[in-house]
């Protein structure tokens, strides 16, 4: 009886008469509409992009660090709080977060510039009126100069580059006694002023023959950029995108004759200087005299005469430059000159 009867439990649970349906349920809220964003999304998030960006970043000095004299890479050099908000990619990120670094270093050894150092997300997908912001950390927004806060410097998606290529300190100023005291072998602009020079600020503005030109007016800076010039289309893997080494292509765009004299005889100027300020006279810290305030391209640490001093800051911040007085030639041929003519008169 058991048995027979667990046969007709199983038969009719196994075969259940479905009862009539219930009824409808209310309908839900509509979601809110998306963005249409795929075909502007798509045109710089895709593959060819992304791996050109990668092949030609590795070709750049961002990608292969300076080995420094005690044998460490740039990034574990820079890896203290005077250096880290630029030389270490955790240390710019924090900085670009919350304006400041963290303690004197960061733990992880390995702090090199890489993709996410520089970019995160987008603070605005509005491109057609915020325009593109290619994800950079630093977006759009103007920067304020490190020795003068009040002045902002703007250039749009190139203000990521004005963060760390900026001079760290101002040009000398008279003590009171007509000279001025070096106190640091690493004095000067340090290895960065390529903005304040391309914006035609932070020199030391020597009485002279030359004029200087108005701030803001070199055609680099109204007619160009950074991103212009050092990222514009090539023919050649190894100039632009993210190498950042100038292009021929992008030069042509504007240059369509050849080649620029602007800068014609600067070389020969720096040559001059340089020699001048490997004869000057000042003193030591135990008031010994000293010869050269500048040799081999680095600061002597001494006390000088403040003409001296000027000519000597405005020699290191083309040197640091490294583009040969490109970025602003009338301005960098005026700082030169006038520096010239005040040493041959003392």
């Amino acid at each position: 009886m058991i048995l027979t009867s667990s046969f007709m439990f199983i038969q009719c649970t196994s075969d259940p008469i479905q009862g009539p349906p219930g009824i409808a349920g209310t309908d839900g809220v509509d979601g809110v509409d998306g963005v249409d964003g795929t075909t502007e999304c798509i045109a710089c998030h895709n593959t060819a992009n992304k791996e050109h960006a990668e092949s030609t970043y590795l070709l750049s000095k961002h990608a292969i660090e300076t080995t420094m004299y005690d044998g460490r890479k740039l990034s574990q050099y820079g890896n203290r709080s005077s250096c880290t908000q630029c030389h270490t990619s955790q240390g710019y990120i924090d900085y670009m977060e919350t304006g400041s670094v963290t303690g004197d270093a960061y733990p992880d050894a390995d702090q090199h510039i890489t993709c996410v150092t520089c970019h995160s997300t987008h603070t605005s997908f509005d491109f057609a009126n915020d325009g593109y912001d290619y994800a950079l950390r630093q977006g759009l927004m103007p920067v304020d100069l490190i020795v003068d806060p009040s002045y902002s410097i703007d250039m749009g998606a190139s203000n990521t580059c004005v963060n760390c290529h900026q001079p760290r300190t101002a040009p000398p100023t008279d003590d009171g006694n007509g000279t001025f005291t070096i106190t640091s072998s690493h004095w000067g602009p340090h290895h960065g002023p390529q903005s304040t020079l391309l914006e035609g600020l932070n020199a030391s503005l020597i009485p002279g023959t030359t004029g200087y030109p108005g701030v803001g007016s070199a055609t680099h800076r109204t007619g160009a950029s950074c991103i212009a010039c050092h990222m514009g289309e090539s023919t050649s893997n190894t100039e632009g995108s993210h190498t950042w080494n100038v292009t021929e292509d992008a030069c042509l765009t504007c240059h369509t004759s050849g080649a620029p004299t602007e800068v014609a005889g600067l070389a020969d100027d720096m040559a001059t200087l340089a020699d001048l300020l490997a004869n000057v006279q000042g003193v030591d810290s135990n008031g010994d005299p000293i010869t050269g305030i500048v040799i081999d391209g680095g600061p002597i640490q001494g006390t000088f005469d403040i003409n001296a001093s000027e000519a000597a800051w405005n020699y290191l911040y083309i040197l640091e430059d490294k583009s040969n007085g490109i970025h602003n030639p009338a301005y960098s041929k005026a700082i030169i000159k006038n520096a010239i003519e005040v040493l041959q008169q003392q």
